[in-house]
């Protein structure tokens, strides 16, 4: 006996997936149009709407392969921006290291930490022997913290191995004291600085990320975590050709291998030590 198509309803499901589908709610829409589809097979013709459920099942479908689609295009882009958004931050910390440096020299004659007369050095180190050449020396001065004034400028958000043990910096910030022995920890520093630097000399170079692969500026390039995961010197955050600088005269920003020949071009221009310590 056929059944009455008059009392055949309509499946409330069927219609609900079409409208999760077309709504962009494709997961929900995808679970009820597989239902009403086995609800209306099992109905013996009692229920309809297989129509309803076989167009929200190719919508849903469609919909979530649009969606897979645009992530797999997205989120590179999104990691690419929060990449950028992490080299503003250490640009803006470099930024504040340099001026600490400078705001140090201008106390100074003029004189960076590497830059200072013997008398200089036994006020600040204690010994008349150069030791500005050592970065943990130099920013575990007394003066230098007190303009610093905290270690978390010293990280960089591109350089996270490093963060375990800037936060062992800032729980010890007080006892670093060169002078008496007990220079900072440079495995917190994410920053090497150049023994060129010079607040008479604006173009030199100051300090800048420490992921460069030699010891002095001339023929140098920046590492990356993409070409170089191995070396002790890459900083996970920032690829090939990518690295920040600040400058004797303030100036601070973000550089690529191109200008990275450029600057230390002008570095050795002004006749200056391209020297790095880190």
């Amino acid at each position: 006996m056929e059944n009455n198509p008059s009392s055949t309803k309509t499946s409330g499901l069927a219609v609900a997936s079409l409208i999760f589908g077309l709504i962009g709610i494709f997961p929900i829409g995808l679970i009820l149009s597989i239902k009403a589809i086995r609800q209306i097979n099992a109905s013996n013709g009692t229920i309809g709407g297989k129509g309803f459920a076989i167009a929200g099942l190719v919508t849903s479908i469609l919909g979530v392969i649009t969606a897979l689609i645009l992530a797999s295009m997205l989120l590179p882009a999104l990691a690419k921006m929060g990449g950028m958004a992490n080299r503003v931050k250490c640009f803006n910390n470099l930024k504040v290291v340099g001026k600490v440096h400078i705001r140090f020299a201008m106390d100074n004659d003029e004189r960076m930490p590497w830059q200072l007369n013997p008398a200089q050095r036994l006020e600040h180190f204690g010994s008349a022997v150069n030791r500005g050449q050592n970065l943990g020396d130099n920013l575990g001065l007394t003066d230098m913290k007190n303009i610093l004034q905290t270690p978390k400028f010293l990280l960089s958000p591109c350089d996270p191995a490093r963060s375990a043990a800037n936060e062992e910096l800032e729980l010890n910030w007080q006892s670093y004291d060169t002078k008496s022995g007990k220079p900072l920890q440079k495995n917190g520093v994410s920053y090497a600085f150049c023994l060129g630097g010079d607040v008479g000399k604006p173009a030199t170079v100051l300090a800048l990320t420490r992921n460069l692969s030699k010891k002095r500026l001339r023929g140098a390039r920046w590492l990356g975590a993409d070409r170089d995961p191995d070396n002790p010197n890459t900083m996970e955050g920032l690829d090939e050709g990518e690295g920040q600088v600040s400058k004797a005269d303030g100036s601070a920003s973000l550089y690529r291998n191109a200008s990275l020949r450029r600057f230390a071009s002008e570095h050795a221009d002004s006749k200056a030590s391209s020297t790095i310590i880190r």
